[in-house]
């Protein structure tokens, strides 16, 4: 990874840690290639600076979301039988990758990105099928797997995910939020365009956000509070 804003770099890894929070929809073609993107920056990061970095995919859906979803793929938003099915399987999709990474975080975000080819790049029908065939490529124990879906907990793991996109102000799919642990403000949010330079952009403003006015010059970033992340950690 070749960087044009080296400040992260004068830092001390081993006190430096980062906060990383992708929120996207489990079903989008989008969001999974900015799922690809950020996996490979932390790869980079951790493997070439020796930084610390904690991070969660969180799927997040409403009205609006949904509504971008359709445009995205030039669906007729109007079509309100279309619009509940989409709402619907988006929710349907969140819960099987909580269930998911009840088995493991990389197990579970393996799940969440074989689902995503199936539905994109395979043209696969969502169905419950599907998601045996999906929790059979991630490794899966797939009795365990259709008891965790079905199960309380499961859904107020959702809920709670959906509390914390509140809390962030997210309103698109896909969005990243930066945080790290020498700012305990700020962090930054980029929607939409989620790439490795970018990315880089944003990490370098993390590490001396303390207002808004420092945020980089880009639409599509902004800050976000960080006194609530205690309800995450």
């Amino acid at each position: 990874m070749q960087s044009n804003n080296n400040s992260y770099r004068k830092l001390n890894p081993s006190q430096h840690v980062f906060e990383l929070y992708l929120f996207v929809n489990p079903i989008g073609l989008k969001c999974l290639n900015s799922e690809h993107e950020v996996l490979h920056f932390i790869e980079s990061l951790e493997l070439n600076e020796g930084f610390k970095v904690h991070f969660r995919f969180l799927t997040f859906h409403n009205f609006n979301t949904v509504t971008q979803y359709m445009k995205r793929l030039n669906m007729p938003t109007n079509d309100l039988q279309l619009r509940n099915q989409i709402y619907e399987t988006i929710y349907e999709a969140s819960l099987a990758y909580k269930a998911a990474l009840m088995q493991g975080k990389k197990r579970g975000r393996k799940f969440l990105m074989l689902l995503q080819k199936e539905l994109n790049i395979n043209m696969a029908e969502y169905s419950s099928d599907l998601l045996i065939e999906v929790a059979k490529g991630a490794n899966l124990d797939v009795e365990m797997f259709l008891e965790d879906k079905a199960s309380s907990f499961v859904k107020s793991s959702y809920d709670a995910d959906q509390k914390i996109a509140q809390e962030m102000n997210i309103s698109n799919n896909p969005s990243l939020v930066i945080f790290d642990n020498f700012n305990q403000q700020f962090g930054v949010l980029l929607e939409d365009v989620i790439n490795c330079e970018l990315i880089e952009k944003a990490f370098n403003h993390a590490n001396s956000l303390d207002h808004q006015s420092q945020m980089p010059q880009q639409k599509k970033a902004r800050s976000v509070g960080k006194s609530y992340l205690q309800i995450i950690k």
